[in-house]
């Protein structure tokens, strides 16, 4: 697919119309959105709808205004005046936006009602009034003459562990929030919208086109009692490719023309996962680099030092390239001539959504594709895990579900096929999961709610975006005591970065 010459209306319509038009606008929108349900029913999607309740409880506020305000000149103004203000609360206030769970997509309006939120200025805790605490610790500097006390005296028992003695430390996000209280927000997360892609073939060479992505095959059920292991010894491992990988998305971008003025963060799917996953995942570390430059903040992918991986390990790893290979069509027939599965070949999506008041344009790597009888074509996700027992099923809702439905929700893909697989690399089954249906899989248990997710990933932005400074350079971690999240300043940025704000000025 060619998404270069397309005219991409990257924003969306612009609710800022004139009164006149606002009426029409909104039954276009309204229209808009059915002929959005009706194709997303042949996916395997959903698109959300305004309750009743809420439209309900938005008319009478506004019937309520007209009759405080107005001289009370007829009904048909007063119900003109209504309507008005019923558009506006149910597209911004009360509209159910996501269902009962917020784990559904809204299409949200071209600018935001709300401003993006700045924290305060640090302010100095040391008050040279003395109020009513006297001397001691109530704020109050040391007496002259004593040198100041450490910790209060009780050495590093209290001490931070990380950030406050690390001389990089800006800021920290202490993740104090429960689920309760993360449930009770409602954060809109638009439908996710495709911009351009592009891919990476064999050799490494990068093209702005769809050259690299693959097609599922439906039948994938019948290879059931495949071996997994089959072509391991040629395979080619995936490379490392630091900021240069990030340097291809905003080639991608740049080559794309999409404009970046109204933007917040350009990132990899992978760092969103992350940060999502971290509402209830708290024992495995990550870091990625915060680099602002006009306005726009770039998330870069830092990976942790790894073990060695033994020859088990990389076998399990190969097998999921494997099954990929095995559920598409145009898979790579692993023959005696020594070529097998090149890791390093892949096709990513260009997509912007926005989460809350944040805008967002990430790249996330697709497997495959496929097509409804209308021919509407819509991304799969390809996953393999070991065949579950009553011991292992738990652990699978709680932490695998949790993470396939992050990567898959993130970027509008509707569905996931997984292959489960022994320990021996025969593969013993296949599962097509609804994206949509794995929330209600887990609601019951009570495992984890994606509505929460996307809270804790609000709150993040929130902070992140209103403590980070233009032109400055950081580093977001979560590490050990899994307590909070900290920034911490950096030295350098990536030259991709570097390059790619050089080129925005010559566009």
């Amino acid at each position: 697919m060619d998404f270069h010459d397309q005219d991409v209306d990257v924003y969306g319509d612009d609710y800022e119309q004139g009164e006149e038009g606002e009426d029409e606008e909104v039954e276009q929108h309204r229209g808009g959105d059915d002929d959005e349900n009706g194709s997303h029913d042949s996916s395997g999607s959903s698109s959300p709808s305004s309750s009743s309740s809420s439209s309900g409880s938005s008319s009478a506020r506004s019937s309520s205004r007209s009759s405080s305000d107005g001289g009370g000149d007829g009904d048909q103004g007063e119900a003109i005046e209504s309507a008005s203000h019923r558009v506006v609360y149910e597209d911004f206030e009360e509209g159910d936006l996501f269902g009962s769970d917020n784990e559904d997509y809204f299409r949200t309006p071209a600018r935001s009602p709300f401003t993006v939120p700045v924290l305060p200025s640090i302010r100095n805790s040391n008050n040279h009034t003395r109020g009513t605490f006297g001397r001691g610790r109530g704020g109050l500097l040391p007496r002259p003459g004593y040198p100041p006390r450490q910790n209060y005296g009780f050495g590093n028992k209290f001490s931070y562990g990380n950030g406050r003695n690390d001389e990089r430390f800006v800021s920290e996000l202490r993740l104090t929030k429960s689920e309760e209280t993360l449930s009770r927000k409602s954060i809109q997360f638009q439908e996710p919208c495709e911009l351009a892609c592009y891919s990476r073939v064999e050799g490494g060479d990068v093209y702005f086109d769809d050259r690299s992505l693959r097609l599922f095959k439906r039948f994938v059920c019948e290879d059931v009692g495949a071996d997994l292991n089959k072509g391991f010894v040629s395979f080619v491992e995936k490379k490392d490719l630091g900021s240069e990988g990030f340097g291809d998305l905003l080639a991608c971008i740049r080559h794309a023309n999409i404009p970046l003025q109204n933007i917040h963060f350009v990132t990899f799917r992978n760092n969103l996962n992350k940060i999502m996953a971290t509402a209830y995942i708290r024992n495995e570390p990550w870091k990625m680099g915060v680099h602002k430059r006009n306005g726009v903040v770039y998330l870069d992918v830092h990976k942790l030092p790894e073990r060695p991986q033994s020859e088990i390990d990389r076998l399990r790893c190969y097998w999921g390239y494997a099954f990929e290979n095995l559920a598409t069509e145009n898979s790579r027939d692993m023959g005696e001539d020594g070529k097998g599965i090149d890791a390093n070949m892949e096709f990513c999506s260009v997509i912007k959504t926005k989460l809350g008041a944040h805008r967002i344009i990430m790249g996330a790597e697709m497997d495959c594709c496929d097509e409804t009888d209308a021919g509407r074509k819509f991304y799969v996700e390809l996953k393999t895990s070991r065949e579950l027992d009553h011991r292992t099923e738990e652990r699978y809702e709680r932490e695998k579900l949790l993470k396939f439905w992050i990567q898959s929700f993130l970027a509008g893909v509707p569905y996931i096929v997984v292959g489960y697989r022994n320990d021996s690399g025969i593969l013993l089954r296949t599962e097509r999961l609804r994206t949509t249906d794995i929330t209600q899989r887990v609601k019951m248990k009570g495992y984890w709610q994606g509505g929460v997710c996307l809270a804790f990933a609000d709150e993040v932005f929130c902070w992140l975006y209103g403590t980070v400074k233009d032109n400055e350079d950081y580093i977001l971690q979560f590490v050990h005591p899994y307590n909070r999240l900290e920034l911490l300043r950096a030295q350098t940025s990536p030259e991709a970065i570097n390059k790619h704000v050089e080129q925005l000025l010559t566009y």
